[in-house]
Formats: structure tokens, C-alpha cells, sequence
């Protein structure tokens, strides 16, 4: 079934990762990536939703680490294609505003538009980066840079802005120009920026059924090797697994009350708040 395949993925998948972390640990010198932090979560596409596939102009240390995570994958594996999913990945980018150091939790793709004002060019005034600019070094479709601009620009957490920015509609336009918001400023130094999904309409239903597939296969993964667990520590432990696509913590509550509804786990009767696998 959907639910086993995704099972054996997230067991998998956990086993890469930590095979991985070793192998670049063992080859630290030979590979350069030097203090970066770098994991892959490989799942086998026809047991997860389904998503539009995003041509994306990678940094040439985000390149340099998909090569060597390939590199890696096909001296284990000869029979799996390898087809990344920019959308889905999460990268932390330091950001420092006014001599204060943040660290900034955003998408793949937000974090290749940022890495644009690290590098200024001859055509730059002032770190400015014209939308023209931005759109030729990520390679992103107009759709997808105008919704990743809006969220650095127009989000909670500006950390750009849009010159001449008398245009209070937040709508961006192929004739705008950003640049760094050095006047930045937020109490906390971890900020997670989010983003507006860009699954299309149409298909939306559909990941949905199929995220909650998942994340019932996570519950069930963790319980089955846990036994019984307290709630909040469920809940968390399956944001963990699943950060890929970031589900609803209330999502997730909603799907541990199917699997108690299926008998899959029962609530413990001296503490409501802790759950027994059955299954």
C-alpha cells in the first residue's frame, strides 16, 4: 500500500541521511564543503504527493552539494534516477543587518534569490538588483520569482525591500529593483520566513489526501519503534521527519485521532495525553 511504501521511505531515508553525514565527515578534505550542513531526504516518488518540477539556478555551493550528494547516492545505488525537488527544501542562511547576526530559516528558493545580494556586479548600484537581474541569475519562471520576492519584500520579515517602494500594493513588477533591507531589524535571531505555496489550485485536494497518507506513516513509524508516546513529542517528532512539506501541527492532531478511530493506538487510560501503539 501508499502507507508501507512511505513507511519503508522514512526508514530508508533515515538511514541515508546518517550514511551520508559519515561520508562526508570521512572525506571532510577531499570534498571541500568545509563547515556546511547539508542532508538529502530521498523518497521514492510514486508513494508521495506529487509536485510541479522547478528549474532553479543553484549557487555554485548549493551545485557543489548536490554533486556530491549524487556522486555519493550512485556509488550505493545503480537502479534510482535521482530527480531533485527545489520546492520542498529548506536551507539557513546567515544574515547580518546593522552589525546583528540572524539566522534566517527560509525555502531553497528563497535562499537562492538572497544569495543574489551577496554578489554584486558591475550593473549594481548600491547592492540594487533589478528584477531582471534576479530572474536571469536564479533561472526562476516569473510565477514562481514573484511570489519569492513578495515574501522577502512585502512578508513579516522584510529583510529586502524594493526601491522607490512609493507603491504600497505589494504587487511585484518586471520593472522593480531590490535591494538589502539594512535597516532589518527583529528581537529574535532564528526567524522562519514563510512563503505562499505554489501548488497549483487544481492539485491541492490531492497533495492534501496525500500528505495526510504521510503523515499517518510517520505517526505509525515512530510509534511502532516508540510504543507510547506523549503527545507534544509525537507531534514533534513527526514535524521532524516530515519537514519536507511542513504539515499542520493540527493536521497532524486530526490524523492521530483516525489512527486511534482505526485502532492503530489507543490512548493511555491513566494519562489521555500519552498514546500506545496497537497495531
Amino acid at each position: 500500500t501508499k502507507m508501507e511504501g512511505m513507511l519503508t521511505d522514512l526508514t530508508l531515508a533515515a538511514d541515508n541521511i546518517s550514511g551520508f553525514t559519515s561520508y562526508c565527515v570521512d572525506n571532510e578534505e577531499r570534498l571541500g564543503l568545509g563547515k556546511l550542513d547539508f542532508s538529502v531526504q530521498v523518497l521514492t516518488a510514486g508513494h508521495w504527493p506529487t509536485f510541479k518540477s522547478i528549474d532553479v539556478a543553484l549557487s555554485p555551493i548549493m551545485q557543489k552539494c548536490t554533486q556530491v550528494f549524487k556522486d555519493y547516492y550512485e556509488q550505493k545505488t545503480s537502479h534510482r534516477k535521482l530527480s531533485w525537488v527545489f520546492s520542498l527544501g529548506n536551507a539557513s542562511v546567515k544574515g547580518i543587518f546593522n552589525k546583528k547576526v540572524y539566522d534566517l530559516n527560509v525555502t531553497t528558493l528563497q535562499a537562492v534569490v538572497l544569495l543574489c545580494f551577496n554578489v554584486i556586479g558591475s550593473d549594481d548600484t548600491q547592492g540594487i538588483r533589478s528584477y531582471e537581474s534576479i530572474a536571469a541569475m536564479t533561472g526562476l519562471q516569473e510565477e514562481v520569482l514573484k511570489r519569492v520576492l513578495h515574501s522577502l519584500a512585502w512578508g513579516k520579515y522584510r529583510v529586502i525591500k524594493r526601491v522607490d517602494n512609493t507603491d504600497k500594493g505589494g504587487v511585484v513588477k518586471q520593472t522593480d529593483s531590490f535591494q538589502f533591507n539594512e535597516t532589518f531589524t527583529c528581537p529574535m535571531r532564528k526567524i522562519r520566513i514563510p512563503m505562499a505555496s505554489l501548488e497549483d489550485n487544481q492539485s491541492t485536494k490531492k497533495v492534501e489526501e496525500d500528505r495526510s497518507i504521510a503523515i499517518e506513516a510517520a505517526i505509525v513509524r515512530i510509534m511502532k519503534a516508540r510504543k507510547t508516546f506523549q503527545h507534544q513529542q509525537l507531534v514533534a517528532e513527526v514535524l521532524t521527519q516530515l519537514n519536507f512539506f511542513k504539515p499542520d501541527p493540527k493536521v497532524v492532531k486530526r490524523r492521530i485521532e483516525a489512527l486511534i478511530d482505526r485502532e492503530y493506538l489507543e490512548r493511555d487510560s491513566n494519562s489521555p495525553n500519552v498514546y500506545k501503539y496497537l497495531a
